[in-house]
């Protein structure tokens, strides 16, 4: 054998194994291009678009809720700008130490920020709201400290602002987020966890117009959570804004008029409806709902003996007192029982059968006719004249002046009041004896109303037998001014009452002002027509202090042959309705009618009566 043969039989082995080895090179070497032909030509689109989404990130935008202005155009809610603090747990490398951070700056507990971060969370890459409506303090914080906060962001977004405050909060309503218990509901299935809407009054009335439509951006962010540029952004569409028919200047009048008093004011137009100014006191903040309010607060304001939540213009019911007395009259002179010379003597006293019944003043009024009655508030006089009128037609006058049903405002919650069934059976089969009937004549017993319909039932009596429907908004508009709706008055009935027998009660409600109880409603130069009501609280308690005191009404219009304005002013525990209530109604009508206010004495108080109406 020679050496060369020696050698390969030698190094065959080794030589074998190189091939084998170079075969399964060849082998990984295939399969590796084979894989990387695949993830760039067959899976490239999908792995880069895993590749982007692992850096992109989407996000909604906010769109502004509409303006609202009054008839002047004067802005009454707008919207500005807030940051809120966000945490998207996905690019939070440690939830715990981020959240520590964070909490000094918040001034917050770490517990509580990362159970929010644990508990909103539905998606990794979703953002989790952790603070609403940082200060610049805490801007200027996390914007510093970036870089230890991974995943920490902040949002621009509009807040609903009422730069006026508690000012026609009762009438406006307030903006916060849909609640879990109404996302359950069909009414809301179009609504997600966090988004806002109008919960009471206009705010919730007209929501869909004032809303807008919201936008939507998409963001890159680097390692840290934070946002380098915007890929692109669907801009939010701003809601409509509402053009109202309420007077913000009469507003703050009839407001200041009522400070320091619960009740409500209400002044509308006689002769269509619109709305000029509503007053319901104690008022709230609308604002404090626009920042995230605690429980705490929350519980506060409901639990508020005052109730300040409460619409008393439309969900307050009272007696009447003797504004109902305007009733009373209208429904005897329908029935022909009497006419406006009918006369009754009052000497203070009343019998019937076994029961007294006493007029206000004491010694009474002596004897008066209808006009002097209505002007001096006569109590004995109106006894007499219930019990001619009769349940039934005093029944029915009050429900064709809107008494007894809700005005049809629209804006929710809105009480009926109490007007008694038209009884004309026996009374032990019915249950309504004439002592029930005298009580009623003048607004107290089984009678109550609320102050939007006490507005309601003068306006009709001033503009000559025309019920209108009490409206609110004027328009509905773009930003660009663009009309989208338009609104106006809107009859609801003429009244079936004899335009002579009303002509008959203006002529006693201008008495009222020019002659009896409600004289401090008298302004120079102005006709005013108006009737005062002081309406029990407790009966027969013999107390006249704190909230045993009687309610003050006075219901007014001006001027007397030819109404601008109508006004219905209630104050609880006030007293006496021509000591209380008249004064602020005057004041309202020397604003609407830009009149010089009367200079009060300073020198000293004057006394309080010691009886009234």
């Amino acid at each position: 054998m020679s050496r060369e043969h020696e050698i390969a039989n030698r190094y065959a082995p080794f030589q074998k194994r190189i091939r084998v080895a170079a075969v399964l090179i060849s082998a990984a070497v295939l399969i590796l291009v084979l894989r990387l032909w695949a993830l760039q030509i067959l899976e490239g689109d999908r792995l880069l678009q895993l590749s982007l989404n692992n850096r992109l990130r989407l996000r909604s935008v906010e769109a502004p809720r509409g303006l609202i202005v009054d008839r002047n155009g004067t802005l009454m809610v707008e919207n500005l700008a807030s940051f809120d603090v966000y945490a998207t747990p996905d690019d939070m490398r440690n939830v715990e130490d981020t959240t520590r951070r964070l909490a000094e700056i918040l001034q917050s507990s770490p517990d509580e920020l990362r159970q929010r971060v644990s508990q909103g969370q539905r998606s990794q890459l979703e953002p989790v709201l952790l603070r609403k409506g940082v200060d610049e303090r805490t801007v200027t914080a996390i914007e510093e400290q970036q870089i230890d906060l991974p995943g920490v962001s902040l949002r621009v977004r509009p807040v609903r602002t009422y730069p006026n405050g508690g000012s026609a909060a009762a009438l406006l309503g307030y903006v916060t987020e849909v609640s879990r218990a109404q996302l359950k509901s069909k009414e809301f299935r179009d609504f997600h966890p966090g988004e806002t809407m109008g919960q009471a009054g206009i705010e919730r009335r007209y929501d869909a117009f004032i809303r807008g439509v919201d936008g939507g951006e998409q963001i890159e962010v680097d390692a840290l959570g934070r946002v380098s540029r915007q890929v692109r952004q669907v801009e939010p569409q701003s809601g409509f804004s509402l053009h109202l028919t309420l007077d913000n200047r009469l507003q703050q009048v009839a407001e200041e008029a009522l400070q320091g008093r619960s009740g409500a004011l209400i002044a509308v137009h006689p002769s269509t409806g619109e709305i000029l100014a509503m007053v319901s006191q104690p008022s709230y903040d609308p604002n404090q709902f626009s920042r995230r309010m605690t429980p705490e607060q929350w519980r506060t304001l409901i639990a508020n003996p005052h109730h300040p939540m409460q619409n008393r213009g439309l969900q307050g019911q009272y007696a009447p007192g003797s504004i109902f007395k305007l009733v009373t009259a209208l429904a005897a002179l329908e029935k022909g029982a009497i006419t406006p010379d009918t006369k009754f003597s009052c000497d203070g006293a009343f019998n019937l059968g076994s029961h007294l019944f006493h007029d206000w003043k004491k010694g009474g009024h002596g004897t008066l006719n209808l006009q002097q009655a209505i002007a001096n508030s006569c109590n004995i006089y109106f006894y007499n004249t219930a019990l001619k009128a009769g349940i039934g037609e005093i029944t029915r006058v009050a429900r064709e002046l809107g008494l007894g049903a809700p005005s049809e405002l629209g804006l929710g919650g809105e009480a009926r009041g109490v007007i008694p069934p038209k009884t004309t059976g026996p009374p032990e089969a019915s249950g309504w004896y004439p002592g029930n009937t005298v009580m009623a004549g003048i607004g107290q017993g089984m009678v109550t109303v609320t102050p939007m319909q006490a507005v309601m039932m003068v306006s009709a009596i001033a503009n000559g037998g025309t019920l209108y429907r009490p409206w609110v908004v004027r328009k509905v508009e773009t930003l660009d001014r663009e009309l989208i709706e338009e609104y106006g008055p809107a009859p609801i009935r003429k009244v079936n009452i004899d335009p002579d027998n009303l002509a008959i009660v203006r002529d006693g409600m201008q008495a009222v002002v020019s002659e009896g109880t409600g004289g401090r409603a008298k302004i120079p130069g102005l006709s005013v027509a108006g009737k005062t009501g002081t309406a029990q609280v407790v009966e027969n308690s013999g107390s006249q202090r704190g909230d045993k005191r009687d309610h003050a009404w006075f219901v007014a219009f001006a001027p007397a042959d030819h109404p601008q304005i109508a006004i219905a002013v209630v104050v609880e525990h006030g007293g006496f309705g021509g000591q209380v209530a008249a004064p602020v109604a005057r004041s309202l009508l020397e604003a609407w009618f830009k009149l010089p206010k009367e200079p009060t004495p300073a020198h000293v108080a004057e006394p309080e009566p010691s009886e009234g109406d």
